[in-house]
C-alpha cells in the first residue's frame, strides 16, 4: 500500500485554493446577516461570551457539548466583540481550511479526485437547512482531518503525538468521534503496515494516545484549580455518556430514524473497498472505520440532526469520487462555477432577502430575534428581565444572558436529566415554576403562544398558558412572522 508523505507546498493563492475559498464565501456570505441559523450555534455564542468574560465554561451558562468549542468562540469573540459578521467569517475559514487539509489527506493516501472531493466537502457542509451556522461538526473536522493526516503519515514518533494532540482537540468539539478513533487506531495497530512490526505499531498507538488525553488535562487544570473538577467532569463525560447511549427507545424506533444512514454507509463502504486496488484497499476500509462507527452514535443517541452528517462527508466523498468512481473528474473551474451557482439556490434566495431588507431597513441584518428587539426597543422593555423562549441570541444583541442554567439551550427544559449534572434537581415541571415564579420574566418572548418544546398538552404547558394569562398582557403579536412578546403587568 502507497502512502505518499510529501506535504504540499502549494500556496494559499493558487487557483484551486482561491476557488475552494471563493465558493464557501459565496455560499455562506449571504446568512453571515441573519439573526438565527440554529440553536445550537447561538448557544455556542452565548457561552462564548462567557469565557471571554472570565468565566468558565458550565459554570455561567450550560449545554450538553464539550469545552474546546466555548473557548473557540469566546476567542472569536474576545477580539471581535459581539461581530456576528466575525464569526460567520471564521466558520468560512474553518470550512476551507478543513477541505485543504481534505485536499492534502487525498494526496497523501494517493487518491484521485481530490479537488472534488474538498468541494464536495465545501457545498454539503454549507447548503441545506442549519449547514450555514458554524456548527460543532465543522469545528471537529478542522482537527480530526489533520489529525487524521498526520497518523497516517506513519513518519515517525513525534507526528503520532501530533495528530493524538489533534485528535484530543476534535473529541473536545464532539466526543462521539472517540468511537471512529478508537476503530481507526485498532485498525492500524492489527491490520495496517504490518511490515513496522507489533512493538513499533503499539508504541505509535501509545503516542497517539497520550497525545489525545493532553488538551482534556490542559482544559480540566483551571477546573482543578477553582475546586470544580466534578463540574467538569459531570458536564464533559457523564452527561455525554447519558445523552450517547439513550435506552429509552427501543431498537424499532432507533432504526425508524436512522436505517437510510446506516444503509447507505454499509453500501457505500462495499461498493468502495470491493471497488479499491489492492494497494489501496486497506484505505478504504480504514476510511470505513471512521464511517461506521460515527453512524452508530447517530443510533445510539437516537438524533439525526442534518447538521450531523458534516461528519461523515468528507470521508463519503473519498469513498464515492476515490474508490467507487473511477473516472478522474476534472471539469475545469467554469463548469465547476456553474454548478456551484445550480446548486446554491438557498444562496440565493437569501441574496435576494438581503436586497429586500436593505431596500426597507437600510441593514442587511434581519431574522426575529432583530425584529423583536425592534419591539421591545420602540416600548422600553430592552433592558427589563426578558426570557426568550425562541431566537435566544438575542440575548447577545442585547447584552444579556438566558435566566438560568436549564434556558441556556432553548430545548434544555425539556431534559431534566441533564439538570443535575449543573447542580439543579428539579425536574421540568419544578423548573418552569421555579423560571415564572421565582426568576420571574417581565417579558416573554416566543415563536408561539407556548414553550416551543414542550406539546400545547403537556402539564408544562398548561402551567406556562395559564401563567401568561393572569400574570402577563401581550404587548405584540405576529402570527405570520412567528412572533409574541408579552409583558409582565403592571411594568
Amino acid at each position: 500500500m502507497q502512502i505518499s508523505n510529501q506535504f504540499s507546498t502549494k500556496k494559499i493563492f493558487s487557483k484551486e485554493y482561491l476557488f475552494l475559498f471563493i465558493v464557501a464565501l459565496f455560499i455562506r456570505l449571504p446568512f453571515f446577516f441573519r439573526d438565527y441559523i440554529d440553536h445550537d450555534e447561538s448557544t455556542f455564542i452565548l457561552i462564548g461570551n462567557t469565557v471571554a468574560e472570565g468565566y468558565l465554561p458550565y459554570d455561567y451558562l450550560w449545554d450538553l457539548k464539550p469545552p474546546l468549542l466555548f473557548y473557540i468562540f469566546g476567542l472569536v469573540e474576545y477580539v471581535f466583540p459581539h461581530s456576528l459578521i466575525a464569526i460567520r467569517l471564521f466558520g468560512v475559514i474553518v470550512i476551507f481550511l478543513t477541505a485543504i487539509f481534505l485536499l492534502q489527506l487525498t494526496k497523501t493516501l494517493r487518491v484521485k479526485n481530490g479537488f472534488i472531493i474538498a468541494l464536495s466537502y465545501i457545498i454539503l457542509s454549507s447548503l441545506f437547512g442549519a449547514m450555514q451556522g458554524v456548527m460543532s461538526e465543522h469545528i471537529t473536522l478542522i482537527f480530526f482531518i489533520p489529525g487524521l493526516l498526520f497518523f497516517l503519515k506513519d513518519k515517525s514518533p513525534g507526528v503520532f503525538f501530533i495528530s493524538g494532540l489533534l485528535f484530543g482537540c476534535a473529541l473536545l468539539c464532539k466526543l462521539n468521534m472517540a468511537y471512529p478513533l478508537m476503530a481507526i487506531v485498532l485498525y492500524y495497530f492489527f491490520f495496517f503496515n504490518p511490515e513496522k512490526g507489533a512493538w513499533t505499531k503499539f508504541k505509535n498507538c501509545v503516542l497517539t494516545g497520550i497525545g489525545t488525553i493532553v488538551p482534556t488535562i490542559a482544559i480540566a487544570v483551571p477546573y482543578v484549580l477553582q475546586h470544580k473538577l466534578k463540574l467538569f467532569i459531570d458536564s464533559v463525560f457523564l452527561a455525554t455518556l447519558e445523552y450517547g447511549h439513550n435506552s429509552n427507545y427501543s431498537v424499532a424506533f432507533k432504526l425508524s430514524l436512522t436505517w437510510w444512514i446506516i444503509i447507505a454507509g454499509i453500501l457505500i463502504s462495499f461498493f468502495a473497498i470491493k471497488s479499491a486496488p489492492k494497494e489501496t484497499r486497506k484505505i478504504a476500509v480504514m476510511l470505513a472505520a471512521i464511517i461506521l462507527p460515527t453512524i452508530f452514535t447517530f443510533y445510539s443517541s437516537v438524533n439525526m440532526n442534518g447538521h450531523y452528517m458534516i461528519l461523515l462527508y468528507p470521508f463519503l466523498s473519498i469513498l464515492i469520487f476515490g474508490f467507487i468512481i473511477k473516472k478522474e473528474i476534472n471539469p475545469g473551474y467554469f463548469k465547476l462555477a456553474v454548478l456551484v451557482l445550480l446548486l446554491s439556490i438557498e444562496s440565493h434566495l437569501e441574496y435576494i432577502k438581503l436586497v429586500k431588507q436593505f431596500t426597507k431597513k437600510s441593514t442587511f441584518y434581519n431574522g426575529n430575534a432583530f425584529r423583536a428587539i425592534e419591539e421591545l426597543k420602540k416600548r422600553n422593555l430592552e433592558n427589563s428581565k426578558i426570557f426568550f423562549v425562541n431566537f435566544h441570541i438575542g440575548y447577545w444583541f442585547l447584552h444579556k444572558y438566558p435566566l438560568t442554567k436549564s434556558t441556556t439551550h432553548p430545548s434544555s427544559l425539556i431534559r431534566p436529566n441533564f439538570f443535575k449534572h449543573f447542580g439543579d434537581n428539579r425536574n421540568s415541571m419544578q423548573e418552569v415554576i421555579y423560571l415564572m415564579e421565582e426568576v420571574y420574566p417581565e417579558v416573554i418572548v416566543s415563536r408561539t403562544r407556548m414553550l416551543t418544546f414542550f406539546s400545547e398538552t403537556n402539564p408544562e404547558n398548561i402551567y406556562f398558558i395559564e401563567r401568561l394569562k393572569n400574570y402577563y398582557e401581550i404587548v405584540y403579536e405576529n402570527p405570520d412572522e412567528k412572533l409574541f412578546i408579552w409583558k409582565k403587568k403592571n411594568l
